[in-house]
C-alpha cells in the first residue's frame, strides 16, 4: 500500500489519540479523521471514575491533552456519533447518524465498554 493521504482512525480515547499522535510524530501529514462515541475530548477514566465523580477534581482535570495540544494534532474530531459499521474492502466506516467517513486506511482504536454484573443495576455507588 502507499502511503495513504486520509487516515480514519475509530474511537476518540487513549489509543485512538495515541494513534493520531504517533502518526503526526512520523511524519504523517495527510487528512486525519477521528470518530468517537462519546460528545467529550479524550479523558481518563480512571480519574473521572474516582476523582471526578467524587467531587475531588474538576472534570477538565481528566482530560488526557490541553486544548491546544489536540489541536496540534491537527485532526477532524467526529465526537458522539459512534461507529456502527465497517467496510474493510472500501476502507469506510457508518456512524450511528448514517455519515460515512472513508480513508486510505483505517485504524480500529475502539477500546472496550465494561461488563455490568447481573444484579448490580441497582446498586448505589456501582
Amino acid at each position: 500500500m502507499s502511503t495513504p493521504s486520509h487516515v480514519v482512525v475509530v474511537g476518540a480515547s487513549a489509543g485512538g489519540l495515541s494513534t493520531a499522535e504517533a502518526l503526526r510524530r512520523q511524519g504523517f501529514t495527510g487528512r486525519l479523521t477521528i470518530v468517537g462515541a462519546e460528545p467529550h475530548p479524550p479523558y481518563d477514566r480512571p480519574p473521572l471514575s474516582k476523582q471526578v465523580l467524587a467531587g475531588v477534581w474538576e472534570p477538565e482535570r481528566a482530560r488526557l491533552r490541553t486544548e491546544p495540544t489536540l489541536s496540534a494534532v491537527d485532526a477532524q474530531w467526529c465526537l458522539g456519533d459512534p461507529a456502527v459499521a465497517f467496510d474493510a474492502a472500501t476502507r469506510s466506516v457508518r456512524t450511528r447518524s448514517g455519515t460515512t467517513v472513508s480513508g486510505d486506511a483505517v485504524v480500529l482504536a475502539t477500546g472496550a465498554a465494561p461488563l455490568r454484573l447481573p444484579g448490580s443495576t441497582d446498586l448505589a455507588g456501582v
